[in-house]
Order: structure tokens, then C-alpha cells, then sequence
């Protein structure tokens, strides 16, 4: 069979043969054919019993419900991924012992490639503990993580997708329910054998509500790749990197390739998709010549206040932004009081460290206003100030810009990144201090910058923040560079930029006219924003990072911003902090 030319013909069929259906879409075998035949094998038949035993579109039900609860994305997607995979093996082993042989064979095959096993964070160290154990093998793992997979053992017994859930939900409710972002929870506590008990009614209640229509219609495309991706890859997949650098995944070296006619209709479509710009050709024109150089030559950027509240006949996108905008206020909407109370804590602060530093106070001096109450120093006393003068504590006007990372790794959080926005905009508003808000992704080559409040806008107009969603990539230092032009041209004597990110610039390579846009990732991409960030600095702006990221990502947002920048898991203590960062500037 090995050395039949028709060898994915053959694999093809195996998916048929196990999954019962002709009319299944097929996967290429490429990633690895060419590394091992038994992994191929064992990938075919996974593939095919993952679509026989799995109904994916229930799956995606239930995950788009668990986001619309607040549950993050990177928690709740991984524990399916394993939890179905679980399931998925023992039906696979029960129907057909044969695959186990070929699966111990295969995944060793695949182990030898690997230079790195990912096995850092909580999750990442669940799927090294679940393969090792296919592989028949026990590594050096955390017993509380071991503890932690022996109880997921309870999916093998899962009749259908519907008890499946049913498991996954008290494994979640059981561990998970937690400070999310704290990815190492669960060292921080005892793992005991008696599980939390769970309201059975209730949980029925919460199965029967996510299987509603409506619920799919509302289903999120990033969510829906991921799901797509989930059914159709093996769990060793991501838990390793391979030792050959073209045997890379696909997303971390993607290169898009594109002729000068389609090239042409992109950019005549990004108002469509994006709004109109709200400055002119020319000057954009005079912009980009002035900023797209070195490593973001062949770039490009369109500045936009958005679809909404610019020219834009795109229905589509109206409504897909308009539902955004109404997911992000019902997020502030659920905290209200809490944020409420945060910006006017956070202005409050603002006001008073603006009212004092504006005092004028009257001091002794040798020269000024004589006062007569004090001639008695002459000849009695070495201090012989007998004069007052003022002194002005005035330090010069203040402007703030707050820059929002709008790149699909925000997605799961986008409504905390616009709830954190609208809370700095707002107090700063209230305390008097002109302020603009505005967003950065990436289109292709195209740095999007949406902008939604001007320096001198009404306070009605910090509502506009509320439009902010996620999607695309990232190029962070350009982005800064567009917009810090803007804010050097401002007449206070005091600028600040303040930059909610999450520590991972990245951006795809575009291919047009026979060259290559260079590469924007990793260590290089993390450079050339420290660099930014630097320059700013270096012209007068004083810049301060809000990390929204992981935390294994804080070691570049440490690098970036240097020791200004702010990470807190609490969000009612982020206005204190910010309150705290901007009190020390105007002080200082």
C-alpha cells in the first residue's frame, strides 16, 4: 500500500469508508505524506470518524453561546478540541483496533520531527499529556494536570455530541470557571476528587437555548474557521514545531500573491468595505511617501472614521458593524455601574491634579512686590527676602491619542478593548483634555486607521468607540507612525499616546509586481514598534502601552514600551492605574 502511486486516492477512501458518506468534503494529505505514511493513515480514518461521530454544527452552536456568556475563546475552544477528540479516539479504537498500532507508529514519526514541543501554558501542557498517552508514553507532566485529563476521560463515554457537551460543561463549570486570562490557575489551588455540583435543570435549560436558529445566524466567521480547523487536524498538530522550516504552517509564512488588475479593484474596494477616507488623496499621498519606507515599504494606509458615520453604500457591513457596536455596549452595559463609577474616579483624579498644578502661589524673593511686613529682616536676619513674586505652576496644554489594536487577536476580548477606550475618552473628555481615539488593522497592504472621536469633538461623539471590532492583522509600527504625525502637529505643549495592544505586532507578505513586501512578524516586528515607540519619545510624545495580551506575550510588550506600559487582570483597578500613569506626567 506504501508504494501504490494512488496513495491519497486510497486515503480518501478510508475517510468514506469509515465516516459512511461519499458526498464529505476531502483534506489534503500534504503535511504528512511526505513525513509519514502512518500518520497519514491514522489522519484519514481520524477525519473520518471525526465526521461519523460529531456534529459539528451543534458544536458550533454551543461555542458561539459559551462566547456570548463572556467564556474566552482561548479557553473554551481548546477543552473542546480535546474533550471531542476524546471521544472521537474511543470510538475510532473500539470500531477498528488495527488504528492503534498505526497511530503509536505515526505519532513517534511526527515527534522526531519536532525541534520544540509547546507545552508552556495550561492548555498547551493537556494536549502534550493526552498524545504522550496515545503514544503509550508518560512524560515529565504536572500531576494536576494529569488529574485534570483523567477526569476529561468522562467524554469517552459520550453516546452522542449532545451528552458530549453535556460533559464538557461540567468540566468547565469544575475548573475552568475561573479568572480566565490567569492561564496558571490552576497551580494556585487544590484539585480535589469531589467535583462542584452542578444544577442539572439549569444546565438542561442552558443546552436547550443555544440550539436555537438564531444562534448560528449570529455566528462569528473568525469562530467558524476555527471550528472547521478543529474538525479537520490532529491534536499533535499544535503542540510542536517542526525542525525544517518549510515544513512551517501555513499562517506563519504566508505569502499572498496578487496582479497588478486585482491589485487595482483592492484598493478601489477598501472604502467600500472600510468607509470613505476622511482626508484627501494628496495628502494621503504626501503621508505614506513620508512613512512607508524601510520595512513597511509597499504599504499603504486609508484613514477612515468608519462605515457608519461615512459615506459608505455597503448594507452588509453597515449591519455587521452596527450588531458589533450593539455587542460592545451591552458588554459596558452588564458593568455599568462599575465603569460608570471608574471614569468618574479616573476624571476625578484627572481634575484635581490639573487644578492644583495650575495653582498660582506667591513666594519670598529678592526682587518683586515689597512687603512691608517683612523689612524687619533687613540687618536683623540672613534672610533678608523681602519681596513676593508669582509663580506659575502652569505646565502647558495636554492632548492625548488612544490607539486601539483592532487585529482579529482581539476578537475575544473586543468588547473590553472598546469598554477600556471609552472609559479613558470619557474622563478625559469630562476633565477638559482634547483626546482623539483610533483603531489599527491590517487589509492586505492597507493599515486601516478608523477613527472615532476628534480632539475637539462633542462628549456624545465617545459613544462612536462603541463601533471598534476586530478583524485582520496587525502592523504596529506604522500605525503609530500614522498616527503620531498628527499628534506632533497639535499646539499643546504636552502630548501623550496611550497604545492598547497585546504585545503581538504581525502582518502577512504581499507579492505584487515580482517583489515581496517584507516579512512583519516575530522578533522583527517587535523591533520595529519598540523602534516607534522610541522615536516618539524621542519627538516629545509621551507613550504609555496598555497590554489586553496573555501573558507569555509580556516579555515583547516589556520590550516595546519599556516600563510604561500597564497589565492588570482586574478591570475596576485599570482606571487607577491609567489615572495613576497620567497623574504622575502632569506632575512631573
Amino acid at each position: 500500500m506504501y508504494n501504490d502511486f494512488d496513495f491519497e486516492n486510497r486515503l480518501k477512501n478510508i475517510i468514506w469508508t469509515i465516516c459512511g458518506n461519499y458526498d464529505q468534503n476531502l483534506e489534503s494529505f500534504e503535511e504528512f505524506s511526505n513525513k509519514s505514511k502512518n500518520i497519514s493513515i491514522y489522519y484519514a480514518a481520524k477525519l473520518g470518524a471525526r465526521r461519523k461521530y460529531i456534529d459539528w454544527d451543534m458544536i458550533r452552536g454551543y461555542i458561539n453561546h459559551k462566547l456570548k456568556n463572556g467564556v474566552e475563546k482561548d479557553t473554551i475552544i481548546p477543552l473542546v478540541e480535546i474533550c471531542s477528540d476524546i471521544m472521537v479516539e474511543e470510538n475510532l479504537l473500539t470500531e477498528r483496533p488495527g488504528i492503534y498500532d498505526i497511530r503509536k507508529t505515526g505519532l513517534e514519526e511526527i515527534f522526531e520531527n519536532y525541534f520544540e514541543v509547546n507545552a508552556k501554558t495550561f492548555i498547551e501542557k493537556l494536549k502534550y499529556a493526552l498524545v504522550l498517552e496515545q503514544i503509550g508514553k508518560y512524560g515529565n507532566v504536572d500531576i494536576k494536570v494529569r488529574n485534570i485529563l483523567q477526569e476529561m476521560k468522562i467524554c469517552k463515554n459520550s453516546k452522542d455530541t449532545l451528552e458530549l457537551l453535556k460533559n464538557i460543561e461540567v468540566l468547565y463549570n469544575t475548573y475552568f470557571d475561573q479568572d480566565l486570562s490567569d492561564i496558571e490557575f490552576v497551580y494556585e489551588q487544590e484539585i480535589v476528587n469531589e467535583t462542584r455540583k452542578i444544577d442539572i435543570e439549569k444546565l438542561n435549560e442552558n443546552f436547550s437555548s443555544f440550539m436555537y436558529e438564531e444562534l448560528y445566524e449570529d455566528e462569528d466567521v473568525n469562530i467558524s474557521n476555527e471550528i472547521d480547523k478543529m474538525s479537520s487536524s490532529l491534536l499533535i498538530q499544535s503542540i510542536g514545531d517542526f525542525k525544517n522550516n518549510r515544513d512551517l504552517k501555513l499562517e506563519d509564512n504566508t505569502v499572498i500573491s496578487i496582479d497588478d488588475s486585482s491589485l487595482e479593484k483592492i484598493y478601489e474596494r477598501i472604502e467600500y468595505y472600510y468607509g470613505k477616507s476622511f482626508i484627501s488623496k494628496e495628502e494621503l499621498k504626501y503621508i505614506q511617501n513620508k512613512i512607508c519606507k524601510n520595512v513597511h515599504i509597499g504599504s499603504r494606509i486609508h484613514f477612515t472614521d468608519g462605515v457608519l458615520r461615512s459615506s459608505c453604500d455597503n448594507s452588509f457591513q453597515i449591519k455587521y458593524v452596527t450588531k458589533h457596536k450593539e455587542k460592545n455596549m451591552s458588554v459596558f452595559r452588564e458593568n455599568i455601574k462599575i465603569y460608570r463609577r471608574n471614569i468618574t474616579r479616573l476624571k476625578d483624579i484627572l481634575t484635581k491634579t490639573l487644578v492644583a498644578e495650575k495653582e498660582i502661589s506667591r513666594v519670598y524673593s529678592y526682587s518683586g512686590s515689597l512687603d512691608a511686613n517683612k523689612l524687619w529682616r533687613i540687618g536683623r536676619s540672613n534672610n533678608t527676602k523681602v519681596f513676593t513674586k508669582v509663580e506659575d505652576n502652569e505646565k502647558g496644554g495636554y492632548v492625548v491619542d488612544i490607539l486601539l489594536d483592532a487585529s482579529g487577536s482581539q476578537s475575544s476580548r473586543q468588547g473590553k478593548v472598546a469598554t477600556q477606550g471609552y472609559i479613558i475618552s470619557e474622563a478625559l473628555t469630562r476633565s477638559g483634555i482634547p483626546n482623539r481615539v483610533m483603531s489599527f488593522c491590517s487589509f492586505l497592504d492597507n493599515t486601516i486607521i478608523r477613527r472615532y472621536r476628534n480632539y475637539d469633538c462633542p462628549i456624545s461623539e465617545n459613544n462612536n468607540i462603541f463601533e471598534y471590532y476586530a478583524s485582520g492583522n496587525n502592523r504596529d509600527g506604522l500605525a503609530i507612525k500614522a498616527v503620531s504625525e498628527g499628534l506632533l502637529n497639535r499646539n499643546e505643549e504636552n502630548k501623550i499616546l496611550i497604545i492598547l495592544s497585546d504585545g503581538r505586532p504581525n502582518d502577512i507578505n504581499i507579492k505584487k509586481n515580482n517583489s515581496i513586501r517584507p516579512a512583519y512578524k516575530g522578533r522583527a516586528a517587535v523591533m520595529d514598534t519598540a523602534f516607534e515607540v522610541r522615536n516618539c519619545r524621542k519627538n516629545g510624545i509621551l507613550v504609555l502601552g496598555v497590554f489586553t495580551g496573555k501573558e507569555e506575550d509580556l516579555n515583547a510588550e516589556k520590550l516595546i514600551y519599556g516600563k510604561d506600559f500597564v497589565y492588570t487582570r482586574n478591570i475596576e483597578r485599570f482606571s487607577d492605574i491609567v489615572g495613576a500613569y497620567l497623574k504622575k506626567i502632569i506632575k512631573n
